[in-house]
């Protein structure tokens, strides 16, 4: 891999190989660029033997899953209104420990996770597990409505509170919810005059209509949910601290998928079988190096991009082959396309730096910090190494036995 990656002058990222029997890795390698001429090649391994096998253990299982999911369709409350909530990961698991305990409570909760990694799916489960379950759960979405509009749509009005305005009035969205549970999507971009409107529904349990007198009183419970960090916002000025803390009762934070990488097979085979059984197709095991892809993939739009993909892969599979060009990221490059130069090179140093710098630190550490042992270690003259490590500011590094 090396050699290829300095001879052709490409940088690979998340190659699949699989070294020896039973063995999986992914590698990355970057060449070396001096003065525009390629001086050799640099490459990172990681190990994903065991996502691997857990992936087959995963195709081996899922029927069966599927399966016994649908012959248990009695359980706990709690249990089943969470069960749309996949993963393993710990901090997942924290996350879903979390709203389970605060979901039979009134508390108002506060949802924080980037796009697409399940804000309003947990905000329901909260709901669904609560004593409001079957009741209204209303979403608004403030970053949807119109400015002009969204106090007529929260609040409701009265007759004649406005030209146009429908005979009778119209209730609001809080109202409609009233006995259920209210969710506030994008509540960041909620204006400042709603904000302090909704403050004094949370604390009094009350509202007027536009255009009305009489206050109106409603019995809901409020889970907000947000991509933005509310106390900049707050240090701007631009959102309310008492809303803030009134809001923040309960803080859920979910992860976003590139952090929770081990989850990634699990959700893969849930939505694998979903789309499968939609579009009638019979899929079977994802290959290693698809989930592999799959894995190294950063994922910026969390799960909803991660579903998207996997109609797609479903969609696009001849017969159950899965193609792993469907994958984002894994469309091939032009054969012998060199590596960036100008305004990337300093890109491409600073790879080249880092991956120097785990790679000999990972030496130094094998080498109980002796220099000369690392330098076998790492099959180069030892004064190689002093030069990598003074060059990499590392010469405090390892101190003993030179």
């Amino acid at each position: 891999m090396v050699t290829r990656v300095a001879r052709d002058r490409r940088i690979v990222r998340g190659q699949y190989h699989q070294p020896l029997p039973g063995t999986h890795v992914l590698i990355n390698a970057v060449p070396v660029v001096v003065d525009g001429t390629v001086v050799g090649a640099v490459s990172a391994e990681k190990d994903i033997t065991e996502i691997v096998h857990l992936n087959r253990e995963l195709t081996k299982a899922s029927l069966e899953v599927r399966q016994l999911q649908e012959a248990v369709s009695q359980g706990t409350r709690v249990a089943d209104a969470f069960h749309h909530l996949l993963g393993h990961h710990p901090r997942m698991r924290e996350v879903v420990a979390l709203a389970a305990r605060a979901a039979p409570t009134d508390a108002t909760v506060l949802v924080r996770g980037e796009s697409g990694t399940g804000k309003e799916i947990l905000a329901r489960a909260v709901h669904d597990a609560s004593r409001r379950a079957g009741k209204p759960f209303i979403v608004i979405n403030c970053g949807a409505i119109p400015g002009d509009l969204f106090e007529s749509e929260i609040f409701g009005y009265e007759e004649g509170a406005f030209t146009g305005a429908s005979r009778g009035g119209k209730p609001g969205l809080l109202e409609l919810a009233d006995g259920g549970t209210v969710f506030l999507d994008e509540i960041g971009e909620l204006p400042p005059l709603l904000q302090v409107k909704f403050l004094r529904v949370l604390q009094e349990k009350k509202f007027y209509r536009v255009g009305g007198c009489r206050p109106v009183a409603v019995d809901v419970r409020v889970i907000a949910a947000t991509n933005r960090r509310l106390e900049t916002m707050i240090s701007s000025g631009q959102f309310r601290e008492d809303l803030y803390y009134r809001l923040n009762v309960i803080g859920l934070s979910i992860p976003p998928l590139r952090e929770r990488q081990s989850d990634i097979p699990e959700l893969t085979y849930h939505f694998l079988h979903e789309y499968g059984q939609l579009y009638g197709k019979e899929t079977g095991e994802i290959q290693p190096h698809v989930m592999a892809a799959l894995i190294a993939y950063p994922w910026p739009g969390n799960v909803r991009e991660l579903r998207n993909t996997v109609e797609r892969l479903v969609v696009l599979a001849d017969g159950n082959v899965i193609d792993v060009a469907a994958v984002p990221g894994q469309a091939p490059e032009p054969a012998g396309r060199p590596a960036a130069e100008g305004t990337l090179k300093t890109g491409l140093q600073s790879a080249t730096e880092h991956a120097e710098r785990e790679t000999i630190l990972q030496a130094l550490a094998e080498a109980g910090g002796n220099r000369t042992l690392a330098a076998r270690i790492l099959n180069i003259p030892r004064s190689t190494l002093y030069y990598k490590m003074n060059r990499l500011g590392l010469l405090e590094t390892g101190r003993g036995g030179d």
